[in-house]
């Protein structure tokens, strides 16, 4: 990896329920041969973890090595996991591993409690979004929900991030009246437009790994995709386990950025004041 280049990969997979330790093994596997890898959410413990997320959580320091000794490994790994706070409350944390170290992480911001989600009753929430710099580059992360909340994306695109790493372990729903193997859900789309609409409208890279598999009576629907930074699909995987990877240019940054300079020109100032006059209602 350079502050010119970078080598990106997504490992879309089922992780294997409540075993962490198989699921680390896989995923240090899979990240040879790029600078960062990233899984989808909760990928060392699976989703369906209920009561046992106090027993799964792992206590995180940034700048202190990572818990399980195996995640050593050259490239970056961006793993799902269970974090456990200093007051024991269980958060449902995307975390930026290398050589063994917890370099950056982002605990889940939204907590879907509609449908067949229930995370608010096994996790804490977070209210921190802050991007980091990791050899040149600057990331921003989010998990599943937080991908469908605009104004996290806007915050962290207003915070000069080139590249938008997302986890999601979003169910497949609808079929496509002519589905077909790779792509047979209709809700996949979705995922696939929102994230090709934040690339262009921001000028950034935006990577979205989703799991695939079944746990209980969810399937879930895969669909991972990393796109460039004019909207482009640079590579993307059907509903079952795959791996991507793309070179990312800080060229191809500044290009798709001559056109346009919506955030080289924006205020967050002006949205600041129309929120603060919004809440006092």
């Amino acid at each position: 990896m350079t502050a010119d280049q970078l080598t990106l990969g997504i490992q879309q997979f089922a992780p294997r329920l409540r075993a962490p330790a198989e699921n680390l093994a896989r995923i240090v596997d899979a990240a040879a041969g790029v600078d960062l890898l990233l899984t989808p959410e909760l990928s060392l413990t699976g989703y369906d973890v209920g009561d046992a997320a106090h027993h799964l959580a792992l206590p995180l320091e940034t700048g202190a090595p990572f818990p399980l000794a195996d995640a050593r490994t050259d490239s970056a790994i961006v793993l799902g996991m269970i974090e456990r706070g200093p007051d024991g409350t269980p958060y449902n944390t995307c975390t930026l591993v290398r050589q063994g170290r917890v370099l950056h992480r982002h605990r889940k911001i939204y907590l879907p409690t509609y449908g067949m989600f229930d995370e608010a009753r096994f996790f804490g929430s977070s209210d921190v979004l802050d991007p980091f710099e990791l050899d040149g580059w600057r990331i921003g992360m989010l998990v599943c929900e937080d991908f469908w909340h605009p104004g996290l994306v806007y915050v962290l695109a207003a915070a000069g991030i080139d590249l938008l790493l997302v986890q999601a372990a979003g169910p497949g729903r609808g079929v496509w009246e002519a589905a077909d193997d790779a792509m047979p859900f209709a809700s996949m789309e979705s995922w696939t437009r929102i994230a090709r609409t934040t690339a262009l409208l921001y000028g950034i890279y935006v990577a979205l790994a989703n799991r695939t598999g079944v746990e209980g009576a969810v399937t879930f629907g895969g669909g991972s995709i990393i796109v460039a930074p004019d909207g482009s699909v640079l590579a993307e995987a059907g509903s079952s386990d795959a791996r991507l990877e793309a070179v990312l240019r800080r060229a191809d940054l500044l290009a798709a950025r001559r056109p346009g300079s919506h955030v080289r020109d924006e205020d967050p100032h002006i949205v600041r004041r129309a929120l603060d006059r919004l809440a006092r209602g």
